[in-house]
């Protein structure tokens, strides 16, 4: 799809702001693509919609909002309905519409604050309605760019309309907290993305795709994929982010190929914003790309035990249930797999404390998972419910994290190093053609609706789970494989 003039410029609106943020390209794509080339919406991107205007009534309902809503579809009545909405001055306005000069947009929730501006002795401040987090680090206390500069686009128009800018908004996050925003911290990264969609929409601002993990949600995920290949693009290579993509285009490294070229140089170039060891690891893995073969750059060394436990759960994020725990036990005279599954969300308990009274009865082993996920969720489970603190402790303890070993110990010829990326490269094979954790969440919420008639996917998830184990199985025993080729060399050295 090259770059062609564009038409007048489109309206500003705070989706842009949030899908900028995940990709530039994306919104240039949106915008000015050819939509016959974009990918159908699946069944999860539709789940993902519904669930989001679930729960915004059930916040409504929650925190007992009484709202006035704006239920009109062209947007220009919204807007003038919201504006005498504004003027009359209702507590708290639903679905609203905003617009000023080339910025329109549509805020979950408006809320009536006193103070003055152009309707008297009131105004309005921008409030968001999110289901997941409004933290990014909440330790740290660190909100979500993308949920913030929303609020910051919305009390900039408001601003426009109430002769008053808000300094503060809300966010309404998936726990149902209010939590409150000072804008003014935010000031400046509003205003540089908003100049740099003007940019983008002007032509002024170069677009290209750049691949990375947030692709698998974009409905030009084919499209850009496609447009990589094609182009042997550098992006295709793990961890070289847009920023980075820029650099090395700028130092004239456009592909894959001639990155995997810098190998053969003496000493590496230096790039802006790339330091020397993520330029190495980055030509490394355009080398392997180009080879088509992972590599074990180092040994590893892994405990050898009577018992190996290889450990998946799955989970239901829009519920916050998980649901099933499995486990393949591998002992040196075979292998057998293990799952506790909750036929309910009420049942998410009892299969909590079955799967920790399975693993007391364990000695001398060692547990296989990959990424760090099960430890996440089973350390917030073992919040909600009771478990023995210090079966917790030697469970983890007892373990070993295979992704951390793949990032650590290894490169492959792939952009992904999911567990089913990298067994793929090992050959193995999972029974469903596009294997993933959420597409089992579905599965399990339609067995959910009816587990007396649901035994066909109460099957499929356990098998895909135990599938997930069987990979880790492959995984490990190439690392052990791969670690004892390269000792010989090491222990030769030069020579």
């Amino acid at each position: 799809m090259g770059r062609k003039p564009l038409p007048k410029m489109p309206a500003i609106t705070a989706t842009h702001i949030y899908d900028y943020l995940m990709c530039p390209h994306r919104v240039y794509l949106d915008e000015f693509g050819d939509k016959a080339l974009m990918d159908e919406e699946s069944d999860f991107q539709r789940l993902l919609w519904e669930r989001g205007s679930t729960h915004e009534e059930e916040a409504l309902e929650r925190l007992g909002l009484d709202v006035c809503r704006v239920d009109l579809a062209d947007p220009e009545e919204r807007e003038r309905e919201t504006f005498r909405l504004m003027k009359k001055g209702e507590n708290f306005i639903y679905q609203g519409g905003l617009s000023s000069g080339s910025m329109r947009g549509r805020p979950d929730l408006l809320e009536k604050t006193e103070g003055r501006s152009r309707f008297g002795s009131h105004f309005y401040v921008p409030v968001e309605l999110k289901s997941g987090s409004a933290y990014q680090d909440e330790d740290a206390g660190t909100l979500k760019e993308h949920y913030v500069l929303q609020l910051s686009f919305y009390a900039d128009v408001l601003e426009q309309l109430q002769g008053t800018k808000p300094e503060n908004g809300k966010i309404i996050d998936g726990e149902f907290r209010v939590v409150p925003v000072e804008l003014a911290p935010f000031e400046l990264d509003y205003a540089q993305r908003l100049s740099e969609i003007r940019a983008l929409f002007s032509g002024e601002m170069p677009s290209e795709p750049c691949i990375g993990s947030i692709c698998g949600q974009c409905h030009w995920q084919t499209y850009c994929l496609d447009w990589a290949k094609e182009r042997d693009d550098v992006s295709l290579v793990r961890r070289v982010s847009r920023p980075r993509k820029e650099s090395l285009k700028k130092g004239g490294i456009s592909t894959v190929g001639a990155l995997a070229d810098l190998a053969k140089k003496k000493s590496l170039p230096s790039f802006d914003r790339i330091s020397t060891g993520a330029l190495q690891q980055m030509v490394r893995r355009a080398v392997v790309i180009k080879q088509g073969k992972p590599v074990i750059n180092s040994p590893v060394e892994l405990p050898v035990v009577e018992l190996e436990l290889f450990f998946d759960i799955e989970t239901e994020p829009w519920e916050d249930v998980c649901y099933l725990y499995g486990v393949v036990e591998r002992r040196k005279d075979g292998q057998r797999f293990l799952s506790f599954f909750a036929d309910s969300h009420a049942d998410e308990e009892r299969t909590w404390h079955a799967f920790w009274e399975y693993i007391s009865g364990m000695e001398n082993y060692h547990m296989y998972h990959y990424a760090p996920y099960e430890r996440r969720i089973l350390a917030q489970l073992s919040e909600r419910y009771s478990c023995d603190p210090e079966l917790f402790r030697t469970f983890f303890a007892n373990s070993t994290d295979l992704y951390r070993v793949v990032e650590r110990h290894t490169d492959w010829p792939s952009h992904s190093y999911s567990i089913k990326s990298v067994s793929k490269s090992l050959g193995f094979e999972y029974s469903e053609p596009d294997p993933g954790g959420l597409k089992a969440a579905m599965w399990y919420q339609d067995f959910a609706q009816n587990p007396e008639t649901g035994g066909a996917l109460k099957e499929r998830i356990i098998q895909y789970n135990k599938e997930d184990c069987e990979a880790m199985i492959v995984l490990k025993d190439w690392l052990v494989a791969k670690s004892r080729e390269l000792e010989p060399s090491r222990r030769k050295g030069p020579g």
